[in-house]
């Protein structure tokens, strides 16, 4: 009888672990940034109706398809600086307003 109570104990903390470690993936695909776009939708998905099979691939696949490192601050202001440059280019009427929006929309993806 013991050995059924340590059994069902056991039992229980490994499906609170799996259930945590399933929102932990959950929230983890949501708090990221991955190479291409939909791929964030995949994992959601596959992680979401797939429990505990797509928390596991995810762990091991997924994860690495994140972007791996933020961008830094020397990135950063070059964007800024070119975004600085077209505005410029807008101000003296070399480009027109169209272009100008189609080109800050390419920097600040």
């Amino acid at each position: 009888m013991e050995m059924f109570i340590g059994l069902n104990l056991f039992l229980l903390f490994m499906v609170i672990g799996a259930f945590i470690l399933w929102i932990w993936a959950l929230i983890d695909i949501i708090t990221s940034r991955f190479t291409e776009d939909l791929m964030q939708v995949i994992w959601l998905l596959v992680v979401f109706f797939l429990p505990f099979i797509g928390m596991v691939v995810y762990l091991l696949i997924g994860r690495s398809m994140k972007k791996i490192s933020p961008p830094n601050d020397d990135e950063t202001n070059k964007k800024y600086d070119h975004l600085a440059k077209i505005k410029n280019l807008l101000d003296d009427g070399v480009i027109t307003q169209e272009e100008f929006e189609a080109e800050k929309e390419k920097l600040l993806r």
